[in-house]
């Protein structure tokens, strides 16, 4: 059967990673084919925590879709306050994960590619000349196949990449609350350690309510829920309406030996495992690895560079700044009786350097040598606390 369509690449998932590289593709002249499975706008358990390196990476004004400009940064350890700092401008842009995602599919149709929501890939035949795709709408032809298919990536197992990584579980909820609840934490976010094992809560301010949700290193969480609960109790959120509560799987820590390549195509985002180890927060690697496939799918049309250049390349930047942030998130997570003893006593230190990664002033390597490196480890334990 002769396919429907034919086009130079086509991209399954309509996330951050496949609508971002579907809009930088489509602008440099690329036949793009954006594939959805649901319709879209959909809902997506997200804090939805738009960090500012993540909107550097976007050349469109989001005005229209932050809910709130989060400018007070809050950090708890065991319940009790170790940092509080206000800052000028936005740190963090509070989002809605389905307007967010509905906004870049639009920008990517708008610069000329296809976008077919409630479209599901459903498998691949690799040819000499690329890929035929079958799709609940019919058979589609492409050069090159990308998976921005998240988590346990059904485009990942059909190019026949392998790809092994961790799982943490995070439960996440938006929650309705009164005027008064809700103006205590306006322009604010927090995130608190010592509420669940090897994890951390979170509470963050949305247009008319409160996004909040715990998460843990650990794949099985049975009492989860129950966790929360008494999270939003602490918070004194114990009486506010929770609405889409649902449990959310997030890769991470992605294994030494994955291939993100091949002839046929590559993965993006979350499929790639390339999350944050500490936080959960995967839109701002989802945005940097679709950048970096842009590069190596536009090398490989124009100069004929094979693909394995995207995994090298995604090893040598973005693999390298996880790890250091790996090797943060486990004295973080698997020695608290040392991590929160620090927090609690030189939180005023350690918080503004991981807010500047977020900003993107600094990375994941600097901020491991300032905590495990003997010049910053010194000033964290001779410094007295501050009171907050």
């Amino acid at each position: 059967m002769r396919p429907s369509a034919e086009c130079d690449v086509i991209i399954a998932g309509a996330g951050p990673a496949g609508s971002y590289l579907a809009y930088l593709l489509a602008t440099s002249g690329l036949r793009v084919v954006l594939l959805e499975k649901k319709q879209i706008p959909r809902y997506k358990a997200c804090g939805g925590g738009l960090t500012t390196r993540a909107r550097k990476h976007l050349p469109f004004d989001l005005g229209e879709i932050v809910e709130d400009a989060a400018t007070t940064a809050r950090l708890y350890v065991n319940g009790r306050r170790a940092f509080e700092r206000t800052y000028p401008q936005a740190v963090v842009s509070m989002v809605m994960r389905d307007k967010l995602d509905a906004f870049l599919a639009d920008q990517a149709a708008a610069a000329g590619a296809q976008v077919e929501a409630g479209v599901r890939f459903r498998s691949g035949v690799f040819t000499d000349d690329g890929v035929i795709i079958d799709t609940s709408a019919g058979q589609q032809e492409a050069r090159c196949l990308v998976g921005a298919d998240g988590a346990h990536s059904r485009v990942a197992r059909h190019l026949g990449l392998t790809l092994r990584y961790r799982v943490m579980t995070a439960i996440e909820a938006e929650l309705e609350v009164d005027a008064p609840a809700h103006a205590r934490f306006r322009h604010a976010f927090d995130f608190d350690f010592g509420v669940i094992a090897q994890g951390y809560g979170w509470v963050f301010p949305k247009k008319d309510h409160l996004s909040a949700g715990i998460l843990t290193r650990r794949s099985k969480a049975p009492m989860l829920e129950r966790d929360f609960r008494r999270y939003l109790d602490s918070k004194g959120l114990g009486t506010a309406r929770a609405r889409s509560l649902r449990l959310h799987p997030i890769p991470y820590a992605p294994h030494a030996g994955n291939r993100y390549a091949n002839r046929a195509g590559l993965v993006v985002g979350d499929a790639s495992g390339m999350v944050d180890p500490i936080t959960g927060e995967g839109i701002y690697y989802a945005l940097r690895t679709a950048r970096l496939a842009a590069t190596a799918i536009g090398d490989y049309f124009n100069r004929g560079i094979p693909w394995a250049t995207y995994d090298d390349t995604l090893r040598a930047t973005v693999g390298r700044e996880l790890r250091y942030a790996g090797w943060l998130a486990a004295i973080l997570y698997r020695l608290p009786w040392l991590s929160h003893p620090l927090l609690s006593r030189c939180g005023d230190r350690i918080a503004p350097r991981l807010l500047d990664v977020f900003q993107g002033q600094v990375g994941y390597p600097e901020l491991f040598r300032y905590v495990v490196g003997w010049r910053g480890l010194k000033q964290l334990l001779a410094a007295p606390a501050k009171s907050v």
